[in-house]
């Protein structure tokens, strides 16, 4: 029985060099930091108005001849029921360098900074020299994050309701490999000409209070392996010489034993 019982630790000892990740790694939250804790679900930031910006702005009114000047395609209101992304982007109205949009008949109009609240209720202030009781929707169409790194599927997403949070985004690249770092996930934000590099810890409830849990257009994520990948990641012969090695060494302890 002893003889049994030192083979089966051997075993999983020789086993256990294979294991890269521990259990604890690969789990997306702590219990002992997420239990028993109420978070207050604060109100996402408001998207600012950035350079190169994309915006689908249409003006309304109660007569439609009237208002159709105001609009880019006024022949297309409301045709694409807002599901053609591409075609909004290549039809909008691009924030230039100087955060100006160029707008039908009102001319250059500096939104830059932004809230779409308030560039809305700036065009409307305007309109109403030229329209009564003037209705304008505003839309950012090229709200983009992309993420890269140890997630299943890389790579840049548009998002259509202009409010996507750090584990929505990962969600959208297919979920974090096992060999992500849960705890050290960089995101890559640039505004006003000025890029900031920032660090969120997924296996903290503190993730809900950063600034950076709600992304901003144009964000980075980028997720950064393990250190226990380094060992993963072998030339393929080495590998196998490994298993070759441990197993020789395993047969040799086993014979020893029943000598």
């Amino acid at each position: 029985m002893r003889t049994l019982l030192k083979i089966l630790t051997l075993t999983l000892t020789v086993g256990s060099l294979s294991s890269c990740v521990s259990h604890t790694e690969l789990i997306n939250y702590k219990q002992d930091t997420l239990s028993e804790r109420t978070v207050t679900i604060e109100n996402p930031p408001e998207i600012r108005i950035q350079t190169d910006d994309v915006l689908d702005i249409k003006v309304h009114s109660q007569d439609l001849e009237t208002a159709a000047p105001f609009n880019l395609n006024p022949g297309d209101m409301g045709a694409r029921g807002g599901g053609d992304i591409e075609g909004l982007s290549l039809n909008g109205y691009l924030v230039d360098q100087n955060g100006m949009i160029d707008f039908p008949i009102l001319g250059k109009l500096e939104i830059k900074g932004l809230s779409m609240a308030e560039a809305k209720d700036k065009i409307v202030e305007d309109l109403k020299y030229f329209l009564k009781n003037p209705v304008v929707n505003i839309r950012l169409v090229n709200f983009r994050v992309t993420v890269s790194g140890e997630v299943y599927s890389p790579g840049s997403f548009v998002i259509y309701d202009e409010r996507v949070t750090v584990p929505e985004a990962i969600t959208l690249a297919g979920d974090l490999t096992n060999y992500a770092d849960r705890a050290n996930i960089l995101i890559v934000r640039e505004i006003n000409g000025q890029r900031s590099f920032n660090r969120v810890n997924m296996l903290s409830a503190n993730i809900f209070q950063s600034e950076f849990y709600y992304l901003k257009q144009n964000d980075l994520i980028y997720v950064e392996p393990l250190k226990e990948k380094t060992g993963a990641i072998r030339d393929q012969s080495n590998e196998t010489l490994s298993f070759i090695s441990a197993g020789a060494t395993l047969v040799a302890v086993i014979v020893a034993l029943f000598r």
